[in-house]
């Protein structure tokens, strides 16, 4: 796989709407969104295929969003455990 860097990017908004997270939600590189409590407002999960990438995601698509007050990104260096999306996966196989 060509997409092998994976990142969590903790935001901050000044707005927690709807449409802060429909923005992040249509980010290609981003494979998850969550909705937190605590200083940052979501966590972002993006897989890219570069630190070089993963600086443009952040900057230019992610940080362009007017609500995004702050970011931080922390890069992972080894998944341990990854476990698949049970509900996702009875789902698709019971159609």
């Amino acid at each position: 796989m060509t997409d092998s860097l994976v990142a969590f990017v903790f935001v901050q908004t000044q707005l927690r709407d709807v449409k802060v997270a429909t923005q992040l939600a249509r980010i290609p590189e981003v494979e998850e969104l969550h909705r937190v409590t605590g200083e940052d407002c979501y966590v972002v999960r993006v897989r890219v295929s570069s630190t070089e990438q993963l600086g443009h995601v952040v900057r230019d698509k992610i940080e362009r969003i007017r609500s995004v007050q702050s970011t931080r990104t922390t890069l992972v260096l080894k998944t341990l455990k990854d476990k698949p999306d049970v509900r996702r996966s009875a789902a698709s196989s019971s159609g």
